[in-house]
């Protein structure tokens, strides 16, 4: 670390920044946050609690993203090899009250409660952006009004602020607002097909103790059962075979619902536009078609499903991969393999590469081993803009690099960096380009995070090592 960005961690840790408090802001909206997910969540929080006034817009009457409307009721850690989290802030709180495992209800009720906890917070639902507003000064663009449709009514209204968190799941705002990006494997020179998706369903009739109990690894492959939950059963499955092309049932991810149900992720459906409307529906007639052919089959494979019977399919398909923006920085395949904490780190990450199949039959590629590496805040904001910045899977990475970061306690650290980085730059009246280039201001941003409990060092790994 040269003496420049020494002497600015220093000054950041002895003056942690002071904001305006609340009675003398304006009551318009100093940031706008789209996106209900987890992400949009924690930068809306993060953002209120430093005196912003955030206004919030979802695109469903609830928020908390794919946790509620897709069915995925756990969480991919990031922990250390030694099993300890590498994670703090509100992510932190969150896990506190949802615990490893939770039903879609659960995870609704507590962000909620956490949104309603926030006074500055105003929530606007059932809205999609279909049109961004832009000028250019500098050479860069600024987003000027976002233009949304109530997805009801379909009445549309216009709405604007000086700073911007883009928490769509696929970088909506910043595509409209005509932001660089690849889609899917682009990077990789092959084409832009994407990761499979996948209709998460639950089950009536599974005996779950016996799930608990009979879990063999020479006969079912890695995995095991924990904490009402169960995955793996890899060498299981690939005895099983769908009738369907693009259909690839590979494992089993079960959850234990409070009431008795077993949620079940497994059907991975590929060649999916994730984008594309009609491609989501597509995915769910094949796990519609798909979803009763494996559980017949578990029922005379699998001990504890011998009565088991599908209840519902979730409301939303779980999309795991669409576009990857163009960022200040990117974060690369060598930089989670490398372990790099470069010094604009704003959360460390540690999931394994979990890259579902793009082509039927392909193999994962990347042994599931954990490395503690640093999610730079130069890859929020996307070239060429001077005050948008995102936190979902979308932000500036490779197809490979993202298949850890995708995950959503990441994408909650960037969400929670995103609100305070908002805060601020509009404290200062500068642009997210001009604060990520600036190392006084990432260290004052990262003290911010440092104060609020975001885990940004770990013990062995220097920051800025590679």
């Amino acid at each position: 670390m040269n003496l420049q960005v020494l002497s600015a961690t220093l000054i950041a840790a002895l003056t942690f920044s002071v904001y305006l408090p609340a009675s003398a802001k304006s009551k318009e909206p100093d940031l706008l946050v789209i996106g209900g997910t987890p992400a949009g969540i924690a930068a809306a929080i993060a953002a209120a609690r430093l005196g912003e006034h955030v206004e919030l817009i979802s695109r469903r009457p609830v928020l908390g993203g794919i946790l509620v409307d897709a069915m995925m009721d756990q969480w991919d850690l990031n922990l250390a090899r030694d099993g300890q989290s590498v994670e703090g802030g509100i992510f932190t709180e969150i896990h506190r009250d949802l615990g490893d495992s939770f039903t879609p209800g659960q995870a609704a009720s507590v962000f909620a409660r956490m949104v309603d906890a926030e006074p500055l917070i105003h929530v606007v639902y059932n809205a999609v952006p279909i049109a961004v507003h832009t000028s250019v000064a500098s050479n860069l663009h600024q987003i000027t009004t976002i233009e949304f449709q109530n997805t009801e009514n379909r009445s549309t209204f216009v709405t604007e602020a000086p700073y911007v968190v883009d928490a769509t799941d696929d970088g909506d705002v910043a595509a409209l607002a005509g932001a660089r990006y690849d889609l899917g494997r682009q990077d990789t020179g092959r084409d832009d097909r994407m990761q499979a998706v996948t209709l998460m369903f639950s089950l009536t009739g599974v005996n779950w103790q016996k799930i608990e109990e009979s879990y063999d690894t020479l006969r079912y492959g890695p995995g095991g059962t924990a904490d009402r939950r169960a995955w793996g059963y890899s060498k299981l499955l690939s005895a099983y075979h769908s009738n369907q092309d693009q259909v690839s049932v590979a494992d089993l991810n079960l959850g234990h619902e409070n009431g008795g149900n077993v949620t079940v992720n497994a059907i991975d459906v590929l060649g999916i536009d994730g984008c594309n409307p009609s491609d989501i529906a597509r995915a769910r007639a094949n796990t519609e078609q798909e979803a009763p052919r494996v559980i017949a089959w578990l029922r005379t494979h699998l001990p504890g499903f011998e009565h088991a019977a599908i209840n519902r399919y979730a409301d939303y398909v779980y999309v795991r991969e669409t576009r990857h923006f163009a960022g200040l920085e990117r974060l690369t395949a060598s930089d989670v393999w490398g372990s790099d904490i470069p010094t604009d780190t704003i959360g460390l990450s540690s999931y394994p590469m979990d890259l579902h199949p793009v082509v039927l039959d392909e193999k994962q590629a990347y042994a599931p081993i954990r490395h503690v590496y640093g999610i730079p805040f130069g890859s929020l904001v996307p070239v060429d803009f001077s005050n948008l910045v995102l936190a979902s899977p979308a932000i500036s990475a490779s197809h490979i690099a993202s298949g850890s970061a995708r995950v959503i306690p990441t994408t909650i650290e960037e969400g929670e960096a995103a609100g305070t980085a908002a805060a601020i730059a509009n404290k200062r009246h500068i642009t997210f380009p001009a604060l990520a280039r600036s190392h006084t201001d990432i260290s004052v941003l990262r003290a911010d995070l440092t104060h609020y409990g975001v885990v940004l060092t770990q013990t062995g790994v220097a920051i800025g090592q590679n």
